[in-house]
């Protein structure tokens, strides 16, 4: 057989089975994409809620309008700023406080936060200890986009004993795949919003684990009392399944203390709502960080952070949702440049732990160490 006989046979053979082997690779990436979105609500879930006042045409919807410009946010190249490394990263290693599950007290205290970062933080509230919105790697379905500035504090197997986790929305910055999938097999109770129940139950958290509200709905675990309340934000984990799950914030109430914990949330008329009818809270923890012009309704400006914890009847703010992922065209200390000016001009009480940092509210003095 020649030379060119045999090459022939050569691709004859090889690029069949190269393209098999692409497709049966494809396949895979595809289902594991798709397991990481999650399922959604099934029609029994959907008729149940078909007479809700903030449900309309098998979708969420805000108590106020928001804005987004898909037309800027497209001509800008924002979109692959979310999904690759930029500029507005870190040009130096973050100081990170190392932790693990022995670094936490074997009897939570009464009333201390650790930041994780982002919107995962640990709370110790009234001798319970419950953690929020854990993200531990990248904010996406695909390795390598929406990827950390920085390792986690404390990895996900080092976790201490808790008394429940809350997950404010579906989104991947505050819904992680794995992180539920590490938990399936504890007893730890879960806490979201409506519909988010149906992406844990898809990933194997038992039914009877998961406590699903509504705005303005309660649950007691563990003696501690949450409450959902309104956000102006959206949900969806995908290009077709937006608002088809509920986004809120949360109270967290024990032993005659109370915290905010905002989720993801614009500006809005909810904040004074909120403060009037449960303010004043001991601490506020609310977003500074992915605001921008194209989208002005899902997002704070620092400037408005300042104005909700005002609005909330806060004492203390710790600002959230900053400090790991790029979401936004401005530089990753902005944000907390900018509310650090404000809150010393109105005289408002910052908390700003390092990553890993455990903080008592009301005592602890934190620095300045992203400058």
């Amino acid at each position: 057989m020649t030379k060119s006989k045999l090459k022939r046979k050569f691709f004859t053979v090889m690029l069949p089975v190269a393209a098999g082997v692409f497709t049966l690779l494809f396949a895979a990436a595809c289902c594991n994409v798709r397991k990481r979105m999650g399922e959604l609500p099934d029609e029994a879930e959907i008729r149940r809620r078909a007479a809700l006042p903030n449900y309309k045409n098998g979708r969420f919807v805000n108590q106020e309008p928001v804005t987004l410009d898909r037309k800027k946010v497209a001509s800008s190249g924002g979109m692959w700023r979310f999904l690759f490394s930029s500029e507005n990263a870190p040009d130096r290693e973050l100081p990170v406080l190392p932790r693990n599950r022995g670094s936490f007290p074997a009897e939570p205290a009464e009333f201390s936060v650790t930041w994780l970062g982002h919107s995962s933080l640990i709370f110790e509230l009234g001798g319970k200890r419950f953690l929020t919105d854990p993200v531990f790697g990248n904010a996406a379905p695909l390795p390598g986009i929406v990827r950390r500035y920085c390792a986690p504090p404390l990895p996900r197997r080092e976790l201490p004993e808790l008394d429940f986790i809350l997950i404010s929305h579906d989104h991947y910055d505050h819904l992680e795949y794995d992180t539920i999938r590490a938990l399936r097999d504890s007893k730890v109770p879960f806490v979201t919003a409506l519909g988010v129940g149906a992406r844990l139950r898809g990933w194997g958290i038992a039914a009877d684990r998961i406590h699903e509200l509504n705005w303005h709905d309660s649950a007691t675990v563990a003696g501690v009392k949450i409450t959902a309340l309104p956000a102006r934000h959206f949900s969806g984990r995908s290009l077709k399944d937006r608002d088809r799950t509920l986004w809120a914030s949360y109270i967290f109430e024990a032993d005659g203390r109370k915290i905010f914990f905002g989720g993801d949330s614009g500006y809005g008329k909810h904040f004074k709502e909120i403060g009037d009818a449960h303010g004043p809270f001991d601490l506020t923890c609310l977003e500074i960080d992915a605001w921008n012009e194209r989208w002005p309704d899902n997002h704070m400006f620092p400037h408005q952070t300042i104005r909700a914890h005002r609005d909330l009847r806060g004492r203390e703010l710790l600002p959230i949702h900053w400090g790991v992922f790029d979401l936004a065209m401005h530089p990753w200390d902005e944000s907390i440049r900018q509310i650090a000016g404000f809150a010393a001009e109105s005289e408002i009480p910052l908390l700003t732990p390092r990553m890993g940092e455990t903080v008592t509210p009301g005592q602890s003095e934190t620095g300045r160490w992203w400058e």
